[in-house]
């Protein structure tokens, strides 16, 4: 297989070159279709893409991805499992993209993309929702570290379009969900990634009498008649959401709930820092809230697989950890940028873990990084053809493993095509 470097020669560069890609200079206001990104009969379903941001431009060529697709997999099984092989094909609520053929810079051997048609209605309900936040009273109570109140924040997130930034996670990572699922797995996005930013850039002691009164309303302990504001009433029409929608099938929506209640709560990175990037890893599973993701993947399917379903974990785990190296390669850049200026109090990234253990500077340890990926892609590999070859799996079970393979490929994506990461620099349209 083709490097890298070989495979995408019309992959913009953002930290060596401003000129758009070819296919940038025909792009109108709303965005772009690259060519060769999806058929024909979708464009009209496409989310058009404003950034291209290329966050391994310097990416050594002896990194090779090997091709992971449950498709090829299923295609070469029997019996049960090439009954399955209809869902991987066709959804009802996605479209499958080819980001690869169309020469975006994406670094991973996962071939499967998708994403949901229903982008528009999540560019809504996420904009209601952020106004909700920016007009609390409580939220302009607290306080970031820049100075900046929750409310403060959210209003930023408003002056540029949100599917330019995080939104995109909610689009592609849980494609499959149909629109009112779609509709509530985007504002659980939302309460992660104002959470977490808030998590990250204010003091515990700021956040603690918030973050208990917020946890009680995920939890339904507050009585109808103690709902008084916006936010309250809204964060109570989603929790009753997610349990209504469990009963058109499996148990997402109430571990959507809790993964989120235990995300609010999760812990602060050692003192001491890690002593490897295992024990890294390890801490970032949890940080990077992967049982939330695991949770989203059930919902958008309607699944009831155990996320510690035995024949799974092993594979789960490797998954997250793809999750947790893909996003901290994308995000090293504006993490570092932001610590640095005194705007986030840690710095909780692989590449930094990398530059601290081994006294290597940012692009060799980010190569480290990829490596890393590589070399846990081969493990998801390794884990997918066992469990085809012994046959442990039913159908549920590798939808649920297609599920949580979409997330991973969506968190990648995501990273690539949003502003977020790469900024003004990365914008193509």
């Amino acid at each position: 297989m083709a490097s890298q470097s070989e495979e995408y020669p019309q992959a913009i560069t953002m930290e060596n070159s401003h000129d758009p890609p070819p296919a940038a200079k025909d792009a109108n206001s709303a965005g772009m279709i690259p060519g060769g990104l999806v058929a024909t009969k979708d464009e009209n379903v496409l989310c058009p893409i404003k950034y291209i941001y290329d966050y391994l431009p310097h990416q050594q060529k002896w990194l090779i991805p090997q091709p992971i697709s449950p498709n090829h997999l299923f295609k070469q099984a029997g019996n049960g499992y090439q009954r399955s092989t209809a869902y991987y094909a066709e959804s009802p609520n996605s479209i499958i993209l080819h980001p690869q053929a169309a020469g975006l810079p994406i670094h991973t051997g996962l071939v499967d993309f998708r994403q949901s048609k229903y982008w528009a209605t999540i560019d809504i309900t996420i904009r209601e929702l952020l106004r909700i936040f920016a007009e609390d009273e409580r939220c302009g109570e607290i306080m970031l570290q820049d100075h900046r109140s929750l409310a403060d924040l959210a209003r930023d997130q408003l002056k540029a379009p949100v599917m330019d930034s995080y939104a995109r996670f909610s689009v592609y990572m849980c494609a499959d969900a149909d629109e009112e699922s779609a509709r509530l797995l985007a504002q659980s996005f939302v309460l992660i990634f104002l959470f977490d930013d808030m998590w990250e850039s204010s003091s515990q002691e700021t956040i603690e009498d918030f973050r208990h009164d917020f946890v009680a309303l995920l939890q339904g302990k507050n009585p109808l008649s103690s709902l008084k504001t916006p936010l309250e009433r809204r964060v109570n029409a989603m929790r009753q959401g997610f349990l209504s929608g469990d009963q058109e099938g499996g148990n997402g929506g109430a571990e959507v709930l809790e993964t989120l209640s235990n995300f609010c709560h999760h812990s602060q990175p050692p003192r001491q820092g890690f002593c490897s990037v295992r024990d890294y890893l390890d801490y970032r599973y949890g940080d990077i809230a992967c049982s939330f993701a695991w949770a989203c993947a059930k919902f958008a399917i309607h699944s009831s697989i155990s996320q510690s379903h035995p024949s799974l974990l092993p594979l789960i785990r490797l998954i997250g950890d793809h999750i947790s190296i893909a996003n901290d390669i994308a995000s090293y850049s504006k993490e570092k940028a932001r610590f640095d200026s005194g705007k986030s109090r840690s710095m909780i990234n692989i590449v930094d873990v990398i530059i601290s253990l081994e006294s290597l500077e940012a692009n060799a340890a980010k190569s480290i990084a990829y490596a890393w990926q590589l070399l846990t892609e081969n493990q998801i590999l390794d884990q997918l053809e066992d469990l085809k070859m012994n046959s442990r799996l039913d159908m549920e079970e590798w939808n649920f493993v297609n599920a949580c393979l979409l997330a991973a490929s969506g968190n990648l994506l995501s990273s690539v095509v949003m502003s977020r990461y790469g900024g003004e620099d990365a914008r193509v349209a």
